[in-house]
């Protein structure tokens, strides 16, 4: 018996031995060095520039990212670089006079194969809003349960902020895509808009719906509480300050203490209710100037989708989702209102996406990030939470619980 176990022992330890010689044979994977320049050609003069910016180098299909910081002509070196296709992001902000401005810019599926290039990267400017979207819950509960998505607006600034007339809608494609729309706009100039399939609208005369700071307002598909109407639901909505409730129609109840929202542009409204797609949504908010004219539209070169074309100078804060990892790159939305994108993962399993924590003022108050990345001021939550961190409660709202 010794014998057998010797002579096995023996033949493990030749064929371990071979085995760390092959892997000890393997090269090393060299890595190569790329330069990025940094420019701001296209920001009003007037806004004052950051001092640095900080580039992302994101491989992924390694999973493997660099981060390199430039120096203030906004040149950077990394030496560190794999070859492989990155997603090449730039970020910097500065603050001055009570507001910060946020600088983002970015290149995708960038193949670096070669050492010694030169990525130039043109960033844009943008001022930060008081008004963000603080949680958002779209992908449902398990049972292909979905009626109870919500949408939290929470006010991350030092004033009170009116939300009357405010607007909610979710931007064309439905769908992440590497399909691109070259839209048809009237002035010639399809990257000054984005292209709404829905608009909502908050009711009001201008100061019927103050929100302090601190505070935040939930629209809801439905405003009931979705806990008893399907077990799975994590949420309970019956204290939401708005739904959107479709008129003229049974199926799903009207709750009399919720603010209805106006329905100003519908054309990826279907049925019932507005469902936005489980898999994420790209949504913005913004205050129109006037009246939204629903009897125009604009379309894509060669097909008959419909949208409403909304001038990004009034998007307060925008937010894109998609499926997962593998569609980052799939944007529906400029860089300068969101240079990156939030995933869940999955769908129907109760999980939400909601903004990190910044900061906690002396009084308690939470001031969240928004610097017009999702994939840096957003985390993933097992669960979703109405209100999380306990923010307040505008005190109009006297049926929340």
């Amino acid at each position: 018996m010794r014998k057998y176990i010797l002579l096995s022992v023996l033949l493990l330890t030749a064929i371990s031995c071979q085995q760390f010689k092959e892997v000890g044979g393997v090269e090393k994977i060299a890595q190569i060095t790329t330069n990025v320049a940094v420019t701001s050609n296209t920001v009003d003069p007037n806004v004052p520039r950051p001092d640095k910016y900080t580039v992302k180098f994101i491989n992924y299909d390694d999973n493997y990212e660099v981060r390199k910081t430039t120096d203030a002509s906004g040149k950077v070196s990394a030496d560190d670089i794999i070859p492989g296709k990155y997603t090449v992001t730039v970020s910097g902000e500065i603050a001055e006079k009570g507001f910060t401005y946020y600088y983002s810019g970015s290149l995708t599926n960038i193949n670096i194969i070669e050492g010694g290039q030169t990525l130039n990267i043109d960033v844009v400017a943008s001022k930060a809003g008081s008004l963000i979207l603080k949680e958002i819950y779209f992908n449902g509960a398990l049972g292909y349960y979905f009626k109870d998505q919500f949408y939290e607006i929470y006010n991350n600034g030092d004033e009170v902020q009116y939300v009357d007339k405010l607007c909610i809608g979710n931007i064309l494609p439905a769908s992440p895509s590497t399909t691109s729309y070259t839209w048809e706009v009237p002035d010639g100039h399809p990257e000054n808009y984005i292209y709404f399939g829905a608009i909502w609208q908050i009711p009001g005369d201008g100061n019927d719906y103050p929100v302090q700071p601190g505070e935040s307002i939930i629209i809801a598909q439905g405003a009931q509480n979705h806990k008893l109407l399907k077990p799975t639901s994590p949420v309970d909505l019956s204290g939401a300050e708005f739904e959107t409730f479709i008129v003229n129609q049974t199926v799903n109840p009207d709750n009399p203490n919720s603010i209805n929202m106006d329905l100003r542009i519908g054309f990826t409204v279907f049925g019932t209710q507005w469902l936005v797609t489980v898999f994420g949504g790209a949504y913005a908010i913004f205050i129109p100037e006037g009246d939204i004219d629903n009897t125009t539209w604009v379309q894509p070169q060669g097909l008959s989708t419909k949208a409403k074309e909304i001038p990004i100078d009034l998007v307060i804060d925008a937010v894109e989702i998609v499926n997962n990892s593998t569609k980052i790159n799939q944007k529906r939305m400029p860089t300068s209102l969101d240079a990156g994108a939030t995933y869940t993962g999955g769908a129907y399993n109760s999980k939400s996406v909601s903004r990190r924590v910044k900061e906690v003022r002396e009084d308690g108050r939470i001031i969240y990030w928004d610097t017009n990345n999702s994939t840096e001021d957003f985390k993933v939550n097992d669960v979703a939470v109405v209100r999380r961190d306990g923010v307040g409660i505008p005190s109009w709202n006297t049926w929340a619980k």
